[in-house]
């Protein structure tokens, strides 16, 4: 089972249609203690509504409290305006 992104607040990432993630799997990544969606894209394009609601598919923060095997464990994930994952703890 993946974790659900809950709610995403960049509405500038193409991945994102105003009704929250669209992507199929998103990438958590970053730099030092920032973990960031490695996903988000800025284009004139979006992906289309769909059933599907985006999921996390890989966490590349080892050192998140969440993160097991590279997987994310917690229930759902938050993504703020400017694409930081804000569940994101430190163990």
């Amino acid at each position: 089972m993946t974790t659900a992104v809950r709610s995403c607040a960049t509405t500038a990432c193409s991945f994102n249609n105003n009704d929250g993630c669209n992507a199929v799997a998103i990438t958590i990544a970053g730099v030092e203690s920032q973990a960031s969606c490695g996903t988000f894209v800025q284009l004139d394009a979006r992906r289309p509504l769909t059933a599907d609601s985006g999921r996390v598919g890989a966490c590349h923060r080892l050192e998140c409290s969440y993160n097991t095997d590279l997987m994310c464990t917690a229930e759902g994930i938050e993504v703020s305006d400017t694409a930081t994952c804000t569940t994101y703890t430190v163990a």
